[in-house]
Formats: structure tokens, sequence, C-alpha cells
């Protein structure tokens, strides 16, 4: 897919937007960097990803990060169980809402928006050790329509799938009599 975009002079550049099919490609063949085999990648992990994107609206989106590159992680809770919070990532689907999000916490700090593709946001959700979820906003300027995804769960339907793909795989032992 292609679209137009207007640089900083007006003139106009063809930039190349990778649609899903292409998104989850690119991820097959980057995964021997991740330390991932290519045919565990593509069986195990891609198929359950794809379910989790398409139920998304967007195919890239824009996370706040630190200039050190750490992702920037919102602590929600509620006023009367204090005890009980959950750490949260939000996920923009424009840049001008990354960086005109308001997290009185976090204002302090230098923040930048990264663009990033959903099979990469969705791949790096398997490994996140320290977020609950990500929160992904759906409207541009409309905070209240979103989407949530948690870690864990994703975490545990694609290993599910990759223990169902090794028993489907997994040699029978059969004896001759």
């Amino acid at each position: 897919m292609k679209r137009c975009q207007y640089n900083e002079h007006g003139k106009e550049k063809l930039i190349e937007i990778m649609n899903l099919d292409q998104q989850f490609e690119n991820l097959i063949n980057q995964a021997p960097n991740y330390g991932v085999p290519a045919p565990i990648m593509q069986y195990g992990v891609v198929p359950v990803l794809k379910v989790y994107a398409q139920q998304l609206n967007h195919q890239k989106y824009y996370l706040r990060q630190t200039l050190e590159n750490n992702l920037v992680l919102t602590v929600l809770g509620k006023e009367d169980e204090p005890e009980i919070e959950k750490k949260v990532v939000y996920a923009f689907p424009t840049v001008e809402d990354a960086v005109k999000f308001a997290d009185s916490e976090i204002d302090k700090l230098e923040i930048i928006a990264q663009e990033i593709s959903i099979s990469e946001i969705l791949f790096q959700m398997f490994t996140l050790k320290e977020v609950d979820s990500i929160i992904f906003l759906d409207t541009p300027q409309d905070y209240r329509q979103s989407k949530e995804i948690f870690c864990h769960k994703l975490q545990k339907a694609i290993q599910e799938n990759l223990k169902m793909l090794l028993d489907k795989n997994k040699p029978t032992n059969s004896t001759i009599a």
C-alpha cells in the first residue's frame, strides 16, 4: 500500500506502508535476529499475533519513549483501591496524539514519539515483563475509544499455540508386533 506524504517544503513524496502480511513476513525474516528460528516464528508466533493485529484499526502506532529508548509506562489505579494498580503503555494513532497526551508524572521527562508497526508492537509484548497491557487508542484526539491487549494473555496464547504445534509434530511411539 502506498500513500502520499508532504515534506516540510510542501513537496509530495511517496511512502510505502507495509500491510499486515508484509509486516509479518518481515518479522519472520527477522526472526533469527531475535534468536527465534524462522519456522517457530512463522507457525507458532505469527498466527497468534495476526489474530490480535486484526482486532486493531491501524497498521502502525506511535509509542512514547524516553530519549534512552525506554517505553513510557503509565501506572493506573483506583482511588478507592490504591493497592490495585497496573502498568500500561499507550499506543497512539498519530504522532500528534502521542506528543500531546497529558501525563502529569511524565511531563517532566523528555519524551519522543516513535512510530512502530503493529507486528513489532505485538511481538515485543510477548517479551515484556514489566508491562501489564498496551492500550491502543483508535481515534485521533479521542482517548475514550481504545482496545486493551493484556501481555499475559498474548503470551499465554503464543505458548499454547507453540505447545499445540510441538504436540502435533511429536513422533508417536509405535511398536511393530
